[in-house]
């Protein structure tokens, strides 16, 4: 299990996931929904404790970094 959080003014959200494909995609489907745009994402987290799969872990770190780029 993946554990996304992070703040949009001032408030906590959690995205859960199976594994690191669906994590993207629940992420855009909740942003889009939403309407939040990636630069407006602060604080983020990685849970990845739960998760047995490297490829998986690798996939959720790709998409921190990714936003955590966004914000720049």
């Amino acid at each position: 299990m993946l554990t996304l959080s992070f703040t949009v003014k001032g408030r906590l959200y959690r995205i859960k996931s199976s594994d690191g494909e669906d994590l993207l995609v629940s992420l855009d489907k909740f942003l889009k929904k939403n309407k939040i745009k990636p630069k407006d994402i602060r604080r983020v987290f990685l849970d990845t404790s739960q998760e047995k799969s490297i490829t998986s872990k690798r996939i959720a770190q790709a998409i921190l970094k990714a936003l955590k780029i966004a914000r720049e």
